[in-house]
């Protein structure tokens, strides 16, 4: 298992994966960051956890209007279910993450 570091918005998140997709994940952190920042343009005065939120709803979108044909892959290879499923998981517990600091911040 490799631990990776990745950073979306202003934070920074210490992921747990496979060796074989570490490459994958920054990636992917890279371009969930880069939709992130984007937003935070647009939207200059919503918190962190609402852009992450907005991002997840806007792949969501995309996903659902732009369904891929499946393939029939090797068992030994993830799928795009796979990687969809891990990266809702990693979403949410970023979401819970951060609004657990969010909590934090506003009682100290």
């Amino acid at each position: 298992m490799a631990e990776v570091e990745i950073a979306i918005g202003k934070s920074k998140y210490k992921i747990q994966c496979q060796d074989s997709e570490k490459n994958k994940l920054i990636d992917t952190a890279e371009k969930l960051n880069e939709r992130v920042n984007n937003l935070s343009f647009s939207f200059r005065h919503i918190d962190e956890k609402t852009l992450l939120v907005i991002s997840a709803l806007t792949m969501e979108e995309e996903l659902q209007a732009n369904p891929r044909e499946k393939s029939v892959e090797p068992e030994n290879e993830i799928g795009d279910q796979d990687i969809y499923d891990a990266v809702s998981e990693n979403m949410e517990n970023i979401c819970d993450y951060v609004e657990k600091l969010n909590k934090k911040i506003r009682n100290y």
